[in-house]
């Protein structure tokens, strides 16, 4: 053997374990951490996907029943986002009240959306079948109204004084 080829043979060995302990090193500093967040990220994701489809599952339980809560309240919520008209249930209060007053509420707990309106109503009659009668027509109004206790019924003379106060909703932006 020639000593060239022997100095061609060493050098390309050398060459080779250069170049495997630099492969080596690029596989130790970038490969395998590399590997080591994937497999975290991968851990992430899987658990990740998991509370995906348990918040997708409850959100569509959650929409069933807001579905099934519109239904069952079809009525309050068509009242609730008609527009109010003050003047309109003055005048049918009238009917059934002497001394009528509906005023605006403005409390910084209330929501922007909605208006609310204290009504005060006080009278004087024989029997309190005008203010049951009220009350059944209350219940077919336009607006959504909610009668507030106390309901103080008092006897005077020879007739009955009954105060009460009632809440009147409306939405705004109508």
């Amino acid at each position: 053997m020639n000593k060239s080829s022997v100095d061609a043979t060493i050098k390309f060995l050398i060459f080779v374990l250069i170049f495997m302990i630099v492969v080596f090193v690029f596989v130790f500093v970038f490969v395998i951490p590399g590997i080591k967040g994937y497999k975290n990220a991968k851990s992430e994701y899987i658990v990740s996907s998991k509370y995906e489809k348990i918040l997708q599952k409850e959100q569509k339980e959650l929409q069933l029943e807001l579905k099934k809560v519109k239904k069952e309240n079809k009525k309050i919520i068509d009242l609730f986002s008609k527009e109010f008209d003050k003047d309109e249930f003055i005048t049918f209060s009238k009917k059934y009240f002497d001394d009528v007053n509906l005023t605006k509420i403005k409390s910084d707990t209330n929501s922007s959306a909605l208006n609310i309106y204290q009504f005060y109503a006080d009278f004087k009659a024989q029997n309190p079948k005008q203010f049951y009668d009220f009350i059944k027509d209350l219940h077919n109004y336009k607006s959504l109204a909610k009668i507030n206790f106390p309901i103080t019924v008092t006897s005077k003379d020879s007739h009955l004084q009954i105060f009460f106060r009632m809440s009147v909703y409306s939405m705004n932006g109508k």
